[in-house]
């Protein structure tokens, strides 16, 4: 719906009698009534996708011996997350995500072990290291804790949860070392496995090769080494495999055989040998061939393919990603993107140059509201000029790597929920003229490689949380929101040119053609 306003002080005398109070999806504002901790009866309890701000009232700990469902995600609370939450004896659903929460996540949930089957905390300002008696939660199925500020390692105490879990999203985290073997007893329950955009360490396990449900499996952005195990690759066992993003890594060797038969690139890799031919004779067997999976080939979305590559790649990356963008929203506000239609029809692409490429992405007027994430691999869209998703309700971390953009002159973010901090290779695009992030829930400090953005023209940063100073330099850009921003100027700040990576190995470029595979590979 579209209900606006705040929450109606009259509903206040249904407190004897309702069971349910759902006002999910709107756009209420003002705070979380007090007086909701009189619903002495209230099983269930959602107001999430609203913008509802402040703290979580107090008053709520009354419901304590009959909620069974709390879902408050996708507001604009602040505060701790309240250790009386720990006391809802019947709890079973616990949603605070994308939110503005800080601290720690209180040692007093760890009461609710025996009885909570979903517990998401995503998308908020959490410190500290993740809870070793999260192991203990032996009805848990799904653990998300993505896009806060966690620390520490990922607990052995997680392969605990061996018969239930089936989503872990520790994403966009700062956590170290390696992944625990102790997770491999999660091989029979597990369909999503999401550890990326952080600082893991060692090599990809051998035993995620066992994991026959998985469907996603995301280690990108992180500092693991070695090859791909070749228990990985058996597309035999990983049947239901849909997502296998590795991106953003130190690994070594080749794409393996099996993998580049769903791949558009030719593989370093030795093909086996007659007598094994691969799963399924490279056309995605396994079981795995079932599912659709967009070429972009077939003449119609886009003009003779086989002359033009580039924008049969850049087609197949939007279509790969096509949901990632949209998220959880309607049939009706789903973006028209189709291998029935050409891509020039597309809502918001643009199409141009020679050899054609997508040079604009604009999803701020097809009149929908989407409420995806923002994918990393957007920055293999590498003819891009405008990048502008504003005005809707994207979360999650802008995506480290939008530096290799090298020709965008427009990237606006603006008017979205979302988090983190600005990556500071933003400072590397040096076409940019148009930075637009205002009114979302980044935090941290200003970059100051945005001063080498010498031909900026426009720059909007207000409506965040950010801290420190701003560099002085920024004061120049001709058109800014500096003075929106209630931080003061650091001092004198001198523009200092992004230090140069020489490259020691030759890179692979792979377009994620197939399967959502997601491999650049650095060749021995």
């Amino acid at each position: 719906n579209q209900l606006t306003g705040t929450i109606p002080a009259q509903l206040g005398t249904l407190s004897n009698t309702l069971t349910t109070l759902n006002l999910g999806q709107n756009r209420l504002t003002g705070t979380i009534p007090s007086w909701l901790g009189e619903f002495t009866n209230l099983r269930t309890l959602s107001l999430n996708n609203n913008q509802l701000m402040g703290t979580i009232p107090a008053q709520l700990g009354n419901l304590s011996n009959t909620l069974t469902t709390l879902n408050l995600g996708q507001n604009r609370l602040t505060g701790f997350i309240p250790p009386w939450l720990g006391d809802f004896t019947k709890l079973q659903t616990l949603s605070l995500n994308t939110n503005q929460l800080t601290g720690t996540i209180p040692a007093q949930l760890g009461t609710l072990s025996n009885t909570l089957t979903t517990l998401n905390l995503s998308q908020n300002s959490l410190t500290d290291t993740i809870p070793l008696w999260l192991g203990e939660f032996t009805k848990l199925q799904m653990l998300s804790l993505y896009s806060n500020t966690l620390t520490g390692t990922i607990p052995a105490a997680l392969g605990n949860l061996s018969n239930t879990l089936t989503i872990l999203n520790l994403s966009q985290n700062r956590l170290t070392g390696p992944i625990p073997p102790e997770l491999a007893a999660l091989s029979n329950t597990l369909t999503t496995l999401n550890l990326g955009q952080n600082s893991l360490t060692g090599t990809i396990p051998s035993w995620l090769g066992e994991f026959t449900n998985l469907q996603h499996l995301h280690l990108n952005a992180n500092e693991l080494t070695g090859p791909i195990p070749p228990q990985l690759y058996d597309l035999s066992v990983l049947t239901n495999l849909r997502t296998l993003d590795l991106d953003g890594n130190s690994l070594t060797g080749c794409i393996p055989y099996t993998l580049r038969d769903r791949l558009a690139t030719d593989s370093p890799c030795s093909p086996p040998a007659p007598s094994s031919p691969p799963s399924g004779g490279g056309g995605g067997g396994g079981g795995g061939g079932s599912t659709q999976r967009p070429t972009c080939t077939n003449g119609t979305v886009v003009p003779n393919p086989s002359a033009n590559a580039t924008l049969v790649a850049d087609c197949v990356l939007l279509l790969t990603n096509k949901e990632t963008l949209e998220g959880s929203i309607s049939t009706s506000m789903r973006l028209n993107w189709s291998e029935n239609s050409s891509i020039g029809t597309w809502e918001g692409v643009t199409i141009s140059g020679v050899p054609q490429r997508v040079v604009s992405l604009e999803l701020n007027t097809s009149g929908k509201t989407l409420a995806g994430s923002i994918p990393s691999t957007l920055s293999r869209l590498t003819g891009l000029q405008t990048l502008n998703f504003s005005n809707n309700e994207f979360s999650g971390r802008i995506p480290v790597g939008l530096r290799a953009l090298a020709n965008l002159q427009v990237l606006d973010f603006s008017n979205n929920r979302l988090s983190g901090s600005l990556p500071t290779d933003l400072g590397s695009i040096a076409t940019l003229q148009t930075l637009h992030l205002a009114n979302n829930s980044l935090t941290g400090s200003i970059p100051t490689t945005l001063v080498d953005l010498s031909d900026l023209r426009s720059l909007s940063l207000a409506g965040n949380r950010f801290s420190g100073c701003i560099p002085n330099a920024l004061a120049r850009v001709a058109q800014n929101d500096l003075s929106d921003i209630e931080l003061s100027f650091c001092d004198p700040v001198t523009p200092t040119a992004t230090p140069t990576v020489t490259p020691t190995a030759t890179a692979t470029p792979l377009a994620p053609v197939g399967q959502d595979l997601f491999l650049p590979l650095v060749r021995k």
